[in-house]
């Protein structure tokens, strides 16, 4: 008698019926359940890598658009300009013009530097005013001028040490400097030799 002739049994039936249903469940399993799974893990993985990408675009934007902000208030702010190499009489013209309200002034210019196209024209002036207002008035003109100056130390001293220092005359010390630039400045022989050449 052979064995694939015959008729199958009511209990190999099931056994069949569940070794099938076990095939289909393990190939569902292998080949549709688990490719999804890890297609909707990979595209998560995408979208936090495209999501912390996104972000740093967008800090990125924003640092950019602060920093243009800044650079044009910066620009309106300032009114100041840098002249062509020598403008030592116009600065000198200007100090004196600022000075002249004072009681008594000094002004000189001590030094000159040059790193490539920016020169720097170092001064020191002293001046007595009848207020520490009329001193205050002075610093910010100096502060203020459109050519570009800044002043890197000051001093103020009252006249007479009273209770109300506000009223009372003061004596200024300063020093400070004008910025030049060599763009479309003639050398002359007052021109220092370039410190980022040496």
């Amino acid at each position: 008698m052979n064995i694939l002739n015959r008729a199958f049994t009511k209990t190999e039936k099931i056994l069949l019926v569940l070794l099938l249903i076990i095939i289909i469940g393990a190939g569902y399993y292998l080949f549709v359940s688990t490719p999804i799974e890890q297609g909707i893990a990979a595209a998560k993985k995408e979208q936090n890598a495209l999501t912390t990408e996104l972000a740093a675009t967008e800090n990125k934007i924003n640092s950019m658009q602060a920093m243009s902000e800044d650079i044009d208030a910066n620009k309106k702010a300032s009114l100041s300009y840098l002249p062509s190499y020598n403008a030592g009489k116009q600065e000198l013209d200007f100090l004196h013009a600022t000075l002249d309200k004072t009681m008594d002034y000094s002004v000189r210019f001590t030094d000159i530097t040059r790193e490539g196209d920016l020169i720097r024209r170092q001064w020191e002036m002293n001046y007595t005013v009848k207020s520490f207002a009329a001193a205050e008035k002075i610093i910010e003109e100096l502060e203020g001028c459109e050519i570009r100056c800044l002043i890197e130390d000051m001093v103020v001293t009252p006249f007479v040490l009273g209770e109300n220092l506000t009223d009372d005359e003061v004596t200024v010390k300063l020093t400070g400097a004008f910025y030049e630039t060599m763009h479309d400045g003639i050398p002359d022989k007052e021109l220092p030799e370039d410190s980022l050449k040496e």
